[in-house]
């Protein structure tokens, strides 16, 4: 399959990549900086900006076969991982790099007997309907920090999924609990408004379980739902 990432080189991002390689898939990622990303054979790196539409459409189209899934780890910077660091933004990173994606793999050309593109995004517990499950003492981090500048933008990404996808790009919101470098565990998968998530979940499982949705490893059970995920 043919996967396009954005976000790839961010800390659960390089997992996602680097698994879908080692599962054989072709991956197109779009950085700002080519030089900062390794080479590799089944690996396409398209310099631009997540947030220009043109720069999306472009690397989309880069490998001049269609994309089957995008995956999407998008997060705004803060001057360090600090909750109350300044924010850096932009402060819509995650909503238009995703509103753009989506609209670049409605728009390529494919075959009339192919599936519908899948579009996988990993946003975070607190987001949307999954608020109710968000943990307290994350709730008051959000509230009272800067992270709840990213939730802002996490909140217009997933009120305009539906809207952005349509009915030609299958979609999954995910909600992750709070991420640690922990390694590949097992992943346990939640209902947004379902409560028995743990507290942590490793980047990598997270990743690599994002990379099976978008596959189709899972099948279809994710299409067009949101989920929590812990370990």
């Amino acid at each position: 399959m043919h996967l396009f990432f954005l976000g790839a080189t961010g800390r659960t991002g390089v997992h996602g990549y680097n698994y879908a390689l080692e599962q054989g898939h072709h991956v197109t990622i779009i950085v700002r900086k080519a030089s900062d990303v390794e080479p590799h054979e089944g690996l396409t790196v398209v310099e631009g900006s997540v947030l220009s539409a043109p720069d999306v459409e472009r690397a989309v189209a880069a490998r001049g076969v269609p994309v089957d899934a995008a995956l999407v780890f998008l997060n705004s910077r803060r001057t360090s991982d600090n909750p109350w660091a300044k924010f850096v933004g932009p402060a819509h990173l995650i909503a238009d790099g995703t509103a753009n994606v989506a609209q670049a793999l409605r728009k390529q050309e494919r075959p009339p007997t192919a599936s519908k593109p899948r579009l996988v995004v990993m946003s975070a517990i607190g987001v949307g309907e999954s608020q109710a499950m968000q943990p307290m003492v994350t709730r008051f981090i959000v509230n009272h920090s800067n992270i709840g500048k990213t939730y802002e933008d996490h909140n217009a990404m997933n009120s305009k999924i539906e809207e952005n996808c349509g009915t030609a790009v299958d979609w999954t919101v995910v909600f992750p609990v709070a991420l640690n470098d922990a390694g590949d565990k097992p992943v346990k998968v939640f209902g947004p408004t379902e409560s028995g998530a743990a507290f942590f979940i490793s980047r990598e499982s997270c990743a690599k379980w994002m990379v099976e949705v978008a596959t189709g490893k899972l099948g279809d059970q994710f299409r067009n739902k949101r989920a929590i995920l812990s370990n």
